[in-house]
C-alpha cells in the first residue's frame, strides 16, 4: 500500500507541473512548466526509498528518470551507484561513484564511499588514496569513520602498521566511538599486542552499554594473559546478556 501511495504522489506532483487553463479567447495555454529540478529530486528520494526496501526494480526506474531531468546532478549520479553496488554491479557502480565525482570533487561522502567499493574490490592503494582525499575535505565531518574504514582496508591489505595508525586518528576524532574501539582491540588481540588491547579496551569500558563483541574481547584477552577468573566473569556475562548473539555461540563453541 505504501508504495502505491508513493507512486500516486509522485504522479501527482509531475503532473502538477504542467497543466493547462482556458483564456478569456477561448485558447488553452500552459500556466506552469514542469519543474525538473524538483521532479529530479522526487524521483531521487523515491529511489532511495525504494533501495532501502530492496524494491531494486522500482528504484531503478526512479533513479533513472532522476538522471534523466538533471544528468549532471551529482546526487543522483551518487545514488545510481548506490544501487548497482547494492545488486552487486560493482563496475557501474565505480563508474557511477567516478561520475558524481568529477562532478563534485568535494563531496567526501561520495570520496568515502567509492574508497569502500574499491576496497572491497581489492584495490586497496587506490581506496586508501580516496579515504585520505575524503578527510582532507574542508566541510568533511564523518572523518572518524572514515579514518576506521581506511584502517579496515589497510588491514585486508595486510598493511598492519598502516591499519594501526589509521585506527589512532579515528580515536583521536572520535574517543567515544565504541565500535572504533572494538575494532582496534581485535586488531591488536590478533596481533597478540596484548598490552595495548588492555589499554583499548580500558577505555572501552568506560563506555555505557557494553556490546557482545566488547565482552567477547574482554574474554579473549583474559584468556591469552592466563585470567581465569576474569574469563569466566566475562564469560557468564556474555552468556547471560546476549545468549543469542555470534559471540555467545563462539564462546560456547570454544569452552
Amino acid at each position: 500500500m505504501r508504495a502505491l501511495l508513493l507512486t500516486l504522489v509522485v504522479a501527482s506532483l509531475l503532473l502538477s507541473g504542467c497543466v493547462s487553463q482556458r483564456t478569456v479567447d477561448g485558447e488553452s495555454q500552459p500556466t506552469q512548466q514542469l519543474d525538473e529540478q524538483e521532479a529530479a529530486r522526487v524521483r531521487l528520494a523515491l529511489g532511495l526509498q525504494y533501495l532501502r526496501s530492496q524494491n531494486y526494480q522500482l528504484a531503478k526506474a526512479n533513479l533513472e528518470r532522476a538522471r534523466d531531468y538533471t544528468p549532471d546532478n551529482p546526487a543522483v549520479h551518487t545514488g545510481l551507484a548506490y544501487y548497482y553496488q547494492q545488486v552487486k554491479d560493482f563496475k557501474r557502480a565505480e563508474q557511477y561513484y567516478r561520475s558524481a565525482i568529477k562532478l563534485n570533487p568535494d563531496d567526501g561522502d561520495t570520496l568515502n564511499n567509492l574508497a569502500v567499493l574499491l576496497c572491497s574490490q581489492g584495490q586497496y592503494k587506490e581506496a586508501l588514496a580516496y579515504f585520505n582525499e575524503a578527510v582532507s575535505q574542508p566541510e568533511y565531518v564523518k572523518v572518524a569513520s572514515t579514518w576506521q574504514n581506511a584502517a579496515t582496508c589497510a588491514t585486508k591489505q595486510g598493511d598492519y602498521a598502516a591499519a594501526d595508525r589509521y585506527y589512532r586518528l579515528a580515536i583521536n576524532h572520535d574517543p567515544q566511538n565504541s565500535t572504533i574501539l572494538e575494532s582496534y582491540a581485535g586488531l591488536l588481540l590478533r596481533q597478540q599486542r596484548y598490552a595495548d588491547a588492555q589499554r583499548v579496551l580500558a577505555q572501552r569500558a568506560d563506555l555505557p552499554q557494553f556490546t557482545p563483541q566488547y565482552l567477547w574481547l574482554e574474554v579473549q584477552l583474559a584468556r591469552a594473559l592466563g585470567n581465569e577468573a576474569k574469563a569466566l566473569a566475562f564469560s557468564d556475562l556474555l552468556l547471560s546478556r546476549f545468549p543469542q548473539s555470534e559471540q555467545a555461540k563462539r564462546l560456547l563453541k570454544n569452552s
